[in-house]
């Protein structure tokens, strides 16, 4: 079960968090190389152009890492088609495939700065026969289905389902963390779209939380 408060060492320490990651998700020490490897990766192609915010890099492995790996805790254990919208540096989606050898994952991010450095992670970790990365927009990629729909700090909740529903099944589950604005986001949506949703709590910020959703479809016009 997902843990219901944040654990008081998450962001403190790099290294604590890095191995907090590791016991929480029981991740073995090949994948738990792999992600360094990729945290070796960014802080080096950060020097040359903006994939995270400067001020995050001393919290990598807080506010990057385990913050993209706990989707893991709502996510189902099968094999999954996983579409990550916005994928910028690879968060959640690239860590996420890293970690669940069964996902096949695709990464859609419009700046071919940033692709190049997602091919380079997903090559350098052995996943690029798992990972498609697509520099275009959402709304520009033809329709196809998933199983599960992600994306972070990239949009409002009613923008996300606007792009994301061409990709969706009923059943898709819509795993999207959000900040303290998130009721007021679900409100808002609920005028265009009809769905069903859970609030978890995010294990890397108590004011934030994750929104899973089902069922999302488009209400229509009376």
């Amino acid at each position: 079960m997902p843990p219901e408060v944040v654990p008081p060492e998450v962001g403190a320490d790099d290294d604590e968090d890095r191995r907090y990651l590791a016991e929480h998700f029981s991740v073995p020490r090949e994948t738990m190389g792999r992600l360094s490897d990729y945290a070796t990766l960014l802080v080096e192609w950060q020097a040359r152009m903006n994939l995270v915010g400067p001020a995050t890099l001393p919290h990598l492995w807080a506010r990057h890492f385990l913050d993209s790996a706990q989707l893991l805790d709502h996510a189902p254990g099968r094999p999954l088609d996983w579409l990550d919208l916005g994928s910028g540096a690879g968060f959640p989606g690239l860590v996420i495939a890293i970690m669940r050898p069964h996902v096949t994952m695709t990464l859609v991010e419009s700046r071919a700065k940033k692709c190049a450095f997602l091919k380079e992670v997903a090559k350098h970790c052995g996943v690029a026969d798992r990972v498609t990365v697509l520099a275009e927009r959402a709304e520009a990629l033809p329709s196809a289905r998933f199983d599960v729909i992600s994306a972070r700090a990239l949009a409002s909740l009613s923008q996300l389902f606007d792009w994301g529903l061409r990709f969706a099944e009923s059943d898709t589950l819509w795993l999207l963390p959000k900040g303290a604005s998130v009721e007021s986001e679900l409100a808002d949506a609920r005028k265009t779209f009809g769905f069903s949703a859970q609030l978890r709590p995010s294990i890397t910020d108590p004011a934030a939380r994750i929104v899973l959703a089902h069922g999302v479809q488009r209400r229509s016009r009376k």
